[in-house]
């Protein structure tokens, strides 16, 4: 059976998928903590990689080397950046690139990719379980990272331009990054927690659970489905 990786930044975005799993060893590796189990009877590895894209890219590198990992997703929260995306939506990402670092740079310099593409036969899989769960409003579109949270017009403004994204947050393309240098199929899942404005502490503060256990509620439920995907 395949063995999906799975990564939040924070405790809260892997709580609930922790208490559904079956641990059979708990692995502690640089500071970070790897459950391996089972989760609907799919093997799985759970870990929190902690904020920011260092620590994302750190633990990613750790799940590929140490347990031969045929896939990863990220589950977590982020900032909306179009107003059609609204609080406790998801985003399932078609591809993910870094909006702290120059296009130039990603084209120019190793590993020669302005962005890194999810693989299509998850998004497909995050696609039927949305669509499966009929209160569940979902997006698909490009993500984007930074090590920085972003909470203001004029740095929103300018990601928006640059990039186009669905949305933003603080290592989805860490892991991106880290899974196409290796060759493993990746997939980012959000669920917004706020607006990327002025007023994002306040709302992430109030929705940070709930867009958590959302987001984590997607992939608990593609686990379920994911042994008849062909990755």
């Amino acid at each position: 059976m395949k063995k999906i990786a799975i990564i939040g930044a924070m405790q809260v975005e892997i709580d609930l998928i922790k208490n559904e799993m079956e641990i059979l060893f708990e692995h502690k590796i640089a500071g970070f903590s790897f459950y391996e189990g089972t989760l609907f009877h799919q093997p799985v590895i759970l870990t929190r990689c902690g904020v920011g894209k260092v620590n994302a890219a750190s633990c990613t590198q750790i799940l590929i080397d140490k347990f031969e990992i045929d896939a990863i997703i990220n589950t977590g929260v982020a900032g909306s950046l179009r107003d059609d995306i609204k609080v406790c939506d998801i985003v399932v990402s078609s591809d993910v690139t870094h909006h702290d670092v120059r296009s130039s740079q990603m084209k120019n310099l190793f590993p020669y990719q302005e962005a890194f593409y999810a693989n299509k036969q998850l998004i497909d899989c995050a696609i039927t379980t949305c669509d499966s769960l009929k209160s569940t409003t979902y997006h698909i579109g490009r993500i984007v990272s930074g090590e920085c949270f972003v909470e203001g017009s004029k740095i929103k403004e300018t990601i928006i331009d640059t990039y186009s994204p669905a949305c933003v947050e603080m290592e989805g393309s860490s892991i991106g990054h880290v899974a196409f240098l290796n060759d493993i199929p990746f997939l980012i899942i959000r669920c917004i927690s706020d607006n990327a404005d002025e007023q994002a502490s306040l709302s992430y503060d109030s929705f940070e659970k709930i867009a958590g256990e959302k987001s984590s509620t997607i992939v608990m439920n593609m686990i379920k489905n994911i042994s008849s995907v062909v990755i």
